[in-house]
């Protein structure tokens, strides 16, 4: 394996793993609730911005997924 490849970040996104992780992170705000110290806000916005993020990879993985679907169901005609 060449240097180049070994950096290459390799994730495999699906949309189980990624509902999980957002189940998490919504867990987590719950237990977060209103935050009393800076520690407790500074954690309540990283979880904020991670749910977001998650939300939107999800969307677009789910968008992904239905033009493959439909693509290969309209090759099947």
């Amino acid at each position: 394996m060449s240097g180049q490849e070994s950096n290459k970040l390799r994730v495999n996104l699906n949309p189980i793993s990624l509902e999980a992780d957002l189940a998490y992170f919504g867990a987590r705000l719950e237990l977060v609730g209103e935050p009393e110290t800076s520690y407790q806000a500074a954690q309540l916005k990283v979880y904020k911005a991670l749910e977001a993020a998650l939300e939107e990879n999800l969307k677009r993985l789910r968008k992904k997924e239905s033009r493959a679907k439909a693509k290969k169901e309209k090759s099947k005609d």
